[in-house]
């Protein structure tokens, strides 16, 4: 993006935008309502009504480590941000969370946690409020991890008029949604098989959930293909205003897409996309015989390389479409969505704006370097106490099986070989007391002598149900 010779000398406001869930909600007492400490959850886990879109909350900080809410693996922003102090050289006074009171006006590194009940565009215009009262003339980054980076689109081409925006940074954003919020809102949030109704009723409530439906022709119907705001009613009478919400929400992105399009087209592209490729995903969606099913496999209608993602997002969604012939913007990871927060590659990036702020284009961009990877079934959110079947495939950088000599895992304190199963390994996770807990797998013997590793986390939970 072009800049005048007077704000490149100036230090940038990076600005940090977790995703859905995660920031810490209190209500107007400033009782905590919602964070991943025991304690709380401990209450609210039977309380999910708190959570209502009816009762009013506010943000108060981002949620510092990974944890467990309504059975769910949480991600954690503590490590991006203490990587983010350092690489760009800030004290801890040069920092500061966005709140109801503006503290450090004059910090260079900002935590945005909001309401992630609402929509993405409400929030974007939150944001909006706060850059204005602390840009001062200053450029800004926008780093949005998930939901996180719809909100720093949605503001940069609707509001950004008057502050410059030097960069975009997304992590696993869903610009094109994803099939795991169509499945959480027709068939229920889930785990390990316990429908979850108390704490989906109240997120049927949220706008949020909506703006992630996907915005493209997802259903497969017969031999034709549909809209989720075209589902039949009688799969989601369940669903307040279903149809209106969710054809409302699908305008909303497509009027987004075009936006930044025109926007880049006019001032240059300042996104740059980190996604995750392989990991099985959420993906297909069939309506049969009056039921909705949302599975794993790679839809018939998407071409490879386009298949599977993160886990959580499929990686065709985590590129907007105007940019699918911009690989330069894209830069690949080996991590599942709630990790890819913890890539150097991601602290490395951001740290240049310590320095002199440099352009995405000076930074290249693409995936040079990549070579072989590994592609991991593994559930964000596993029952305590139980062993699980983990299916890793090794694939190379064009997507292509690669064979390997051996897989392990670690997790735990505990170390367990694989087993070849044709193509792919199967490796044993053993079993985990509830919490969150590191895991790391990896494939040695590759062509050539290396090796490829994948490091994650994992929730174990209780089948109790709720």
């Amino acid at each position: 993006m072009s800049q005048s010779p007077s704000s490149s000398l100036l230090r940038p406001l990076v600005v940090l935008i977790p995703g859905i869930g995660g920031s810490v909600l209190a209500d107007a007492d400033g009782r905590t309502v919602y964070d991943v400490n025991a304690s709380v959850l401990g209450t609210r886990a039977h309380d999910p009504a708190a959570l209502s879109i009816n009762n009013e909350l506010h943000a108060t900080r981002l949620i510092s480590s990974y944890g467990i809410a309504f059975k769910q693996l949480v991600t954690g922003y503590e490590n991006l941000w203490s990587a983010l102090v350092q690489r760009l050289g800030l004290s801890q006074a040069e920092t500061a969370v966005a709140g109801e009171r503006l503290v450090r006006p004059n910090a260079s590194l900002l935590a945005f946690p909001y309401d992630f009940r609402q929509s993405v565009s409400h929030t974007a215009e939150v944001l909006d409020r706060h850059l204005r009262q602390r840009a001062q003339g200053r450029p800004v980054v926008l780093v949005g991890h998930s939901m996180g980076g719809l909100v720093a689109a949605w503001r940069w081409a609707f509001l950004s008029d008057g502050i410059e925006v030097k960069e975009i940074v997304t992590l696993g954003t869903p610009y094109r949604g994803a099939a795991k919020a169509l499945d959480v809102l027709v068939n229920r949030l889930s785990f390990s098989g316990l429908r979850l109704s108390g704490i989906t009723e109240v997120i049927r409530g949220w706008e949020s959930v909506f703006d992630l439906l996907p915005h493209c022709q997802v259903v497969e119907q017969g031999t034709g293909h549909s809209y989720p705001y075209e589902l039949p009613s009688a799969v989601t009478s369940a669903i307040p205003d279903f149809a209106v919400r969710a054809q409302r929400a699908y305008a909303a992105n497509k009027e987004l897409h075009m936006r930044l399009e025109e926007r880049a087209s006019r001032e240059g592209n300042p996104m740059t996309l980190y996604y995750s490729q392989g990991h099985a995903t959420l993906s297909r969606t069939v309506f049969e015989a009056g039921a909705l099913t949302v599975t794993k496999e790679p839809p018939a209608w998407l071409p490879r390389p386009w298949d599977a993602g993160d886990g959580t997002v499929p990686m065709f969604s985590a590129i907007p479409h105007f940019l699918e012939d911009s690989a330069r913007a894209w830069h690949r990871l080996p991590q599942k969505h709630s990790g890819l927060v913890e890539a150097d590659a991601v602290a490395n990036h951001l740290g240049g704006y310590g320095l002199r702020p440099l352009s995405a284009a000076a930074r290249g961009g693409g995936d040079e370097g990549w070579g072989a990877y590994l592609c991991v079934d593994l559930e964000d959110t596993v029952p305590a106490n139980e062993e699980r079947t983990i299916a890793v495939r090794a694939l190379d950088a064009d997507g292509s099986p690669v064979t390997v000599k051996d897989v392990g895992l670690r997790a735990a304190d505990h170390r367990v070989r694989g087993e070849r199963d044709g193509e792919s390994w199967k490796v044993t996770l053993p079993p985990l007391e509830p919490g969150v807990h590191k895991v790391t797998i990896q494939a040695v013997g590759l062509p050539g002598g290396s090796r490829a590793v994948f490091h994650g986390r994992v929730g174990a939970a209780t089948c109790e149900n709720e």
